[in-house]
């Protein structure tokens, strides 16, 4: 009897964590498709409020590092309520202000919201999920991707049926309320207080991680997330923009550009796990077959953005072959550095991090 209602618990956990990250997906997209928009209402170009991408993705590296800080106190579910409370805050009031500073303040606070929901949601999928963790995050993972799917589809359809964007918005708010009263209502594993050491394995253990720092090959791989999340959050959060500005063609229209990206990107890391469990295809051999495509995939949508038909098309064909970049690159890391999961985890964040900070907005300059 018990053995059952820990599953039911474990799978109440589960689905509850897919949601949470639905919403996720969902309210980190919504600000690329609706960037005209956003800056129409705050009465700035489209470039200075390409200005949110940089505060959303400052405001990510905070979440991180404070959820960090603060996890081994607060328990890793209190901690997703939260983040995921200042994300629905951020959606009402991303396509109500007027005023840009608030704005800016807002993708902040939305960032911290996202960063702590990121971190909390790892946390507690290691607690109650550490016997088959690799199936477990690999299903968890295309969840970001449905909600960032779902949103630019969505926000076409309430721009054609109701000329308005902030039904989008608020769709995300109340998907972040129901995780939350999801949450509310059942237990979750917490991180239990560690034994004491003695002074010397605590030494031991901050000698090996200043050693592990010092690797190049960390940094390398730190380099190598940097560089991806340049592709994909940049072409994610311009691709609407773009289509629309170039081929002059309304944001309804240009939407589902974003959705065909996303589209790509679910569907090619549900094929790629198959891929490799059946192994038709080394690892190795799926990441640069996955790199060339995306590659030549963004030059076709930069050479040809007038041309709808071959720009959609390039646009799907992108999100498919970025798809299995990240978790590729996450489980070679996480191979190369078994010993030090923490460690690993701190620099890779902190590189995607950086990356979303800087990039977006130069593409707007």
């Amino acid at each position: 009897m018990h053995s059952r209602a820990t599953s039911y618990n474990r799978r109440l956990l589960f689905y509850t964590l897919y949601l949470a990250y639905i919403a996720g997906g969902f309210l980190s997209i919504l600000p690329g498709p609706t960037l005209i928009l956003l800056a129409r209402n705050t009465h700035v170009s489209t470039a200075t409020a390409g200005w949110i991408f940089t505060a959303g993705a400052g405001g990510f590296a905070l979440g991180v590092l404070l959820s960090g800080a603060l996890a081994g106190k607060v328990h890793p579910k209190t901690l997703l309520m939260a983040g995921l409370s200042l994300m629905a805050i951020g959606a009402i009031i991303y396509p109500l202000t007027s005023q840009f500073p608030v704005l800016l303040i807002t993708a902040l606070c939305k960032g911290i919201g996202f960063g702590t929901l990121d971190i909390s949601i790892n946390i507690l999928m290691t607690l109650a999920f550490h016997d088959s963790l690799g199936e477990s995050f690999n299903s968890l993972h295309s969840s970001y991707g449905i909600g960032a799917l779902v949103a630019p589809a969505l926000l076409s359809l309430t721009l054609a049926v109701m000329h308005d964007f902030r039904p989008a918005y608020f769709t995300g708010t109340i998907l972040s309320i129901i995780c939350i009263i999801m949450l509310a209502c059942q237990n979750a594993p917490s991180t239990a207080a560690p034994p004491a050491r003695s002074a010397q394995p605590a030494q031991t253990a901050a000698i090996s991680t200043r050693q592990i720092l010092r690797q190049p090959l960390l940094w390398l791989m730190a380099l190598a997330f940097f560089f991806y999340v340049i592709a994909e959050i940049g072409f994610s959060n311009w691709i609407v923009t773009a289509i629309s500005q170039t081929a002059a063609v309304s944001l309804a229209l240009a939407a589902p550009f974003a959705t065909a990206f996303w589209a790509g990107l679910t569907l090619s890391r549900v094929v790629g796990g198959q891929v490799l469990k059946r192994a038709m295809l080394s690892e190795n051999r799926v990441l640069f077959l996955c790199i060339i495509g995306g590659c030549l995939s963004c030059l076709l949508v930069a050479i040809f953005p007038g041309q709808l038909l071959i720009s959609f098309s390039a646009s799907a064909c992108a999100g498919f072959f970025f798809g299995p970049i990240y978790p590729g690159l996450m489980a070679i890391a996480a191979r190369w550095y078994i010993h030090a999961p923490d460690t690993l985890s701190s620099v890779m964040l902190f590189s995607c991090g950086i990356s979303d900070m800087i990039f977006p907005v130069l593409m707007g300059l």
